[in-house]
């Protein structure tokens, strides 16, 4: 039954209702990204190529996918807590993105499932199918019935109107208004609906699977947050706060991540980040309350306010808070206290696929930490679990086949 579903679904199956892929020019000001990364997908957002010739593949046009990571490390290291956050916002885009131009690639519409995931297996993380299929690339076979009702519950978030007007307008620029855009979380969201026909992998637990990934970056809980910079691996772009155990082993009490960031004010985090120690900086993340005060006495929303006023308006977002977090120095398991109101997106070693699926989905989440022990022991940390570990696990076995 596997088969049939990676088989038989197509991508035209899967894009009805998807918006176009948001994205940004090169030279546009890192303010500009930011204000689109709320309403973008995994919190990040495509940069385009500026001058690429409008005949040239819509995905050979792409740079690379800027994260909300990426803009609040590469503030926090420019300005450095001297209020120059308002001129590291002013730096065209194409100066901070990671250059990766294989993270968006184009399909045809009845381009079938299980390529689509083999793109993404290979790095991918956009995959464009044009919207007029009927003209250009007729499809010879009727839509995936059992499962096409489940695409159509595939729907983005709301966008703010000032979001909207740029986004829209580089769009039509740069013609991706033409395709419709496939994420990975669009995929686990499909193959959600298809555990039926997927049994009984859903149900195997994800050790059990191997789709655990041992490897996986982390800085000290005491360390200073601006460690992170120079860590932030490739996918996901997610670091973990741990305190060591005198065996090595790892205590995971927070994570600093772009999906953490994502809806978060980048200005007022970076200016933490330049302050504060890496467990101050994932607890304060997670709290919703009032912007921390910078150094200088000046609040970092008022900073916020310079930027959005003088360059781009971006759309509300969470401010980021260190409201009860504690500015004195003091040893990590001193810390552990107060991290336990945080939030942690984690599971376990016996979780199952398919609660890993619907956890992630639930949060809009591109990975989940992996911990072993029950409740009466500590919980350590042993691997992380992301969107390539489950296309790995759910395609084991199922060959591309010639059309």
């Amino acid at each position: 039954m596997a088969h049939i579903v990676f088989l038989r679904a197509a991508a035209a199956d899967l894009t009805a209702g998807k918006p176009s892929l948001a994205g940004v020019p090169s030279s546009a000001p890192l303010s500009a990204a930011a204000a689109v990364i709320p309403s973008s997908p995994e919190a990040a957002v495509a940069v385009w190529r500026d001058g690429a010739s409008p005949l040239a593949p819509l995905a050979a046009t792409v740079v690379g996918l800027l994260s909300s990571l990426d803009v609040v490390a590469f503030v926090a290291s420019h300005a450095r807590g001297g209020g120059a956050e308002a001129d590291a916002m002013r730096t065209p885009v194409g100066e901070v993105v990671p250059r990766e131009p294989a993270l968006v690639r184009e399909v045809e519409p009845d381009a079938r499932l299980i390529e689509i995931m083999d793109l993404m297996k290979q790095g991918a993380r956009r995959v464009l199918v044009r919207k007029n299929f009927t003209e250009g690339c007729p499809i010879n076979k009727q839509p995936f019935a059992p499962f096409y009702k489940a695409a159509l519950k595939i729907t983005g978030t709301p966008r703010a109107a000032a979001t909207q007007t740029v986004s829209r307008s580089w769009s039509s620029t740069f013609g991706c208004d033409k395709y419709c855009c496939l994420t990975r979380e669009d995929i686990v969201r499909f193959l959600i609906n298809c555990l039926g026909a997927l049994a009984p992998i859903p149900l195997q637990s994800i050790s059990s699977l191997g789709a655990i990934s041992r490897g996986y970056c982390h800085v000290d809980a005491s360390s200073p947050a601006m460690e992170v910079v120079w860590k932030i691996p490739s996918d996901p772009r997610a670091v973990a706060v741990v305190r060591t155990n005198r065996d090595g082993s790892h205590v995971i009490l927070g994570e600093i991540s772009a999906h953490k960031l994502w809806k978060r004010d980048h200005v007022a985090a970076a200016d933490a980040m330049a302050r504060l120690s890496a467990l101050h900086f994932a607890t304060g993340i997670d709290e919703n309350g009032a912007a921390p005060a910078a150094a200088n006495g000046v609040g970092a929303g008022a900073r916020r306010g310079e930027v959005e006023n003088d360059i781009v308006p971006s759309p509300r977002s969470m401010r980021f808070s260190s409201r009860r977090i504690g500015f004195s120095a003091c040893l990590a398991s001193q810390m552990v206290p107060s991290h336990r109101e945080n939030t942690v997106l984690t599971c376990k070693t016996t979780s199952s696929l398919a609660a890993v699926m619907a956890q992630m989905l639930a949060h809009r989440a591109t990975h989940l930490w992996v911990v072993q022990g029950d409740d009466t022991e500590e919980a350590i940390l042993v691997g992380m679990v992301g969107y390539m570990d489950i296309f790995n696990a759910v395609t084991s076995g199922v060959l591309v086949l010639p059309a």
